[in-house]
């Protein structure tokens, strides 16, 4: 083989001898050569030369000589380390014993050759080029895992920030939607007290005009003998009956939300009152001591019951309801059983408003509504926590003074006999 074949072939070394022999040097380069090996080569015999030539250029191995009369091979090994490189540090050296060879190779040298034996040489750079590629590759790996770890982290930091955010929006709305919720039951309510305002200031004073006028024409149909008298008392008797019923209703709509009670004390007048309206029976069954709940949970309770219990008996046809209130550990759950027809969870049922308001009323108090049909009847079920502070909501709506001034209030004598007060009204649905 030709000098040019055999230098192209040949592969690149990049060798840092520590030596302070030139001769000595020669023949490890030589024997570098004679293993295939293209040498580029630096001789130097002192700490300083070894610092300046490992910063100034890149190298494959040091092959350091053990004893130098300035710098041995500890030494070397020291200002590699300091150096920060990751090079094959081999000690080629005349005379080493083999306790200074052990602790060179603990301190971090990777193989000690004799210089009578250089043939062991080029097996031995062979090898630790194979381990420090293998060591970079590992290094580059561990690099890369741990940037990768450094970007995983990153980006569950802004997805845990961005998830926060979006929970602290979704909190932001559910209030709003909570909020707007308790807006329109007190808008719903402020309506129905002005239906009632307008039953009695203008619709009930136009009936009792009404029944005062056709009396007025009974009485001269009475006195001229008219054949027509019997047909204006059956008249007068019918606009008496509506006028009974539209006083019934202004005081239905018109009935002002329980104050100063507990749930309790509201739900007996309910139960009081639905016997004495319906002629049906009804029951108050209560089970553990209830906690003190805020008043605006009170009245939305009242009236989920209430819109319940009007439910069962005008299109369930029920004849017995029964409201339990029980306590548990994390929550008081009413429930309201009747007898009448099970309730139909079609479509239609469910878009119901008094179903619709029922669910907001429990929606305002972080409550759990379910209406389940049974074999006969229906229960409805309202879950509401107590461990935890119920939503802050606003106090409801209060009529204004422009509505008491200008809305007289109901005569004791339009007042239904056995009628405790009008918080404990049934109002239809």
């Amino acid at each position: 083989m030709c000098m040019n074949e055999q230098s192209s072939n040949s592969r690149l070394l990049r060798v840092l001898i520590v030596e302070d022999s030139p001769p000595d040097a020669q023949l490890l380069v030589r024997a570098l050569q004679k293993g295939g090996y293209h040498v580029k080569h630096q001789q130097v015999a002192t700490a300083e030369a070894m610092t300046h030539a490992l910063e100034s250029k890149s190298w494959d191995l040091v092959l350091a000589d053990h004893a130098m009369p300035r710098f041995d091979s500890a030494s070397a090994l020291r200002v590699l380390k300091q150096s920060g490189l990751d090079v094959p540090f081999i000690i080629v050296s005349g005379h080493i014993d083999e306790d200074a060879a052990v602790a060179a190779m603990r301190e971090g040298a990777h193989d000690y050759i004799m210089k009578e034996r250089l043939a062991r040489l080029v097996p031995a750079v062979e090898r630790e080029l194979r381990e420090a590629e293998t060591r970079r590759a590992w290094k580059k790996s561990e690099e890369e895992l741990r940037q990768a770890r450094e970007d995983l982290e990153a980006r569950v930091e802004r997805r845990t920030a961005a998830l926060k955010t979006a929970n602290e929006q979704l909190q932001k709305s559910l209030e709003d939607r909570r909020r707007l919720e308790s807006e329109l039951l007190e808008i719903a309510e402020n309506e129905r007290r002005r239906i009632g305002f307008d039953l009695h200031d203008d619709l009930g004073q136009k009936l009792t005009g009404l029944s005062m006028m056709i009396k007025g024409i009974e009485h001269k149909l009475e006195a001229a003998g008219h054949p027509c008298a019997s047909d204006a008392a059956k008249a007068l008797s019918l606009i008496e009956q509506i006028t009974a019923h539209t006083h019934k209703l202004a005081h239905d709509f018109s009935s002002l939300d329980a104050q100063g009670e507990d749930l309790q004390a509201v739900l007996k007048s309910l139960v009081a009152n639905v016997k004495k309206m319906f002629c049906v029976s009804c029951t108050l069954a209560l089970k553990g001591a209830l906690p003190e709940l805020p008043s605006h949970a009170v009245a939305q309770l009242y009236k989920i019951c209430q819109e319940a219990v009007s439910n069962s008996i005008k299109h369930g046809k029920a004849k017995e309801v029964s409201i339990q209130l029980t306590r548990h550990p994390e929550a008081v759950v009413l429930n309201i059983i009747n007898d009448g027809l099970p309730f139909s969870p079609d479509g239609v049922a469910k878009n119901r408003m008094g179903l619709k308001i029922m669910h907001y009323r429990a929606s305002t108090l972080g409550a759990e509504l379910e209406i389940a049909p049974l074999k006969t009847g229906t229960m409805v079920t309202v879950k509401i926590p107590v461990t935890e502070e119920l939503p802050n909501l606003p106090d409801p709506v209060r009529p204004t003074n422009r509505h008491k001034a200008s809305r007289p209030a109901l005569t004791a004598s339009e007042k239904r006999p056995g009628q405790r007060t009008p918080a404990a009204s049934l109002q239809p649905h």
